[in-house]
């Protein structure tokens, strides 16, 4: 498939490069938006600020409120309460024809009989821009999105990754103040969806124009996003970059769900200096370190250990741990496995290591823990407790 490359226009006809897209962005702020469906709350009190220029990517799974979030910042729905503003400018009441944004939704929303370029220029002609504009508009779009090849073509002799990409002409070409995304690659297959992530953080960067990505693909999410904000039932969870929300979520329900692998959770206590795994037949996982001595002594308490944040040594290699078990699944994923190990009282662990170290079914393993990579959770709330506060719900606006 063709890529584009980077393209510097004048201002006059469309902005790519540089500075002078500031002109065409704009922050967005929503502030206690509220929004029910009969007697369903949908949102409840959301506040969100997007940043002028931001790639910002908003996760969570079916129904938790991101796609109306998107359509509450575009005006396609009312808000019953709160406030939306773009920069200082308040559009709560502002209808969606005068809010300058473009939308890309799953499905594309060509027009069938007529050919690429004629639906780029489409909405270029419906504003009456003259036509040396629009050649010139259309021109750079087309270079920069790398689809020179199929100007010429109907929509259904391109493929869905260059469809997708006309769609992202389409809704540019305008040049909006924002630019919102619903799911645009879930259609698609796995190697155009990676393609076109990489594609979209380039035209991100070479556009600098605000942009709100909605998806329940947390792997999408943490590699195209400048910040991720996490939701469920209607509440921004926890808002941070990929990293901080992958290395400290805010909440169990948060690490739970981001993660290419699920992350391991625990049911322990802290008895004598000790870390113990409840149970009929409690384990001790070795001495509470640092990072976890300010954990309540006997509360309850949850453990998360990411997969890769386990080690696997062979049985006689005693001294790497007193924590033992033996595996029971084994996945082989190229450049690295990941087991299943059950434990003496019978629950068990997921560990991520590199192939070199391939251990057989029924094997007998011993798990060293990366104890700076754990995090403690109190089990009642499922609030993270201990470690450096996050960025969670309710952001200053």
């Amino acid at each position: 498939m063709a890529l584009g490359r980077s393209v510097t226009v004048s201002n006059d006809d469309l902005v790519v490069s540089g500075a002078a897209g500031a002109d065409v962005s704009t922050s967005v702020t929503l502030e206690d938006v509220g929004k029910r469906f009969g007697s369903v709350s949908i949102l409840d009190h959301l506040n969100l600020k997007v940043e002028d220029r931001e790639l910002l990517v908003l996760l969570g799974p079916s129904g938790c409120g991101k796609t109306t979030t998107l359509n509450v910042i575009a005006g396609l729905e009312p808000v019953d309460s709160g406030r939306v503003l773009y920069g200082t400018d308040d559009v709560t009441r502002v209808p969606p024809e005068n809010r300058d944004v473009s939308m890309v939704f799953q499905t594309v929303g060509l027009y069938p009989h007529l050919n690429v370029y004629e639906n780029i220029t489409f909405p270029l002609k419906l504003k009456k821009i003259p036509s040396a504009v629009i050649t010139k508009r259309v021109s750079a779009m087309v270079e920069l999105l790398g689809i020179g090849h199929v100007v010429k073509r109907r929509i259904h002799e391109i493929s869905g990754g260059e469809r997708q990409r006309v769609a992202f002409a389409k809704a540019l070409v305008k040049r909006p103040r924002l630019f919102l995304l619903d799911e645009p690659f879930s259609s698609l297959d796995a190697e155009i969806r990676r393609q076109l992530r990489t594609e979209l953080v380039r035209i991100h960067r070479e556009l600098h124009t605000t942009m709100v990505f909605i998806t329940h693909d947390q792997e999408e999410a943490m590699s195209i996003g400048d910040r991720v904000g996490v939701m469920n039932r209607g509440q921004l969870l926890q808002f941070g970059s990929p990293l901080q929300v992958y290395q400290w979520p805010s909440s169990l329900w948060v690490a739970r769900f981001i993660g290419t692998h699920p992350i391991n959770v625990l049911e322990v206590q802290i008895v004598d200096g000790q870390v113990v795994v409840e149970g009929d037949r409690p384990l001790v996982l070795g001495t509470a370190p640092e990072n976890l001595k300010g954990a309540p002594t006997r509360a309850q308490l949850a453990l998360g250990v990411r997969p890769e944040s386990l080690t696997l040594s062979a049985a006689e290699e005693a001294a790497s741990g007193p924590l033992y078990g033996q595996v029971v699944i084994r996945h082989v994923m190229g450049n690295i496995i990941l087991y299943d190990v059950e434990l003496p009282n019978g629950s068990r662990l997921r560990v991520l290591t590199p192939s070199t170290l391939d251990y057989a079914i029924d094997s007998r393993v011993f798990i060293g823990i990366q104890w700076n990579s754990a995090r403690v959770f109190d089990r009642d709330t499922g609030m993270l407790l201990l470690g450096p506060e996050p960025t969670v719900s309710h952001p200053p606006v």
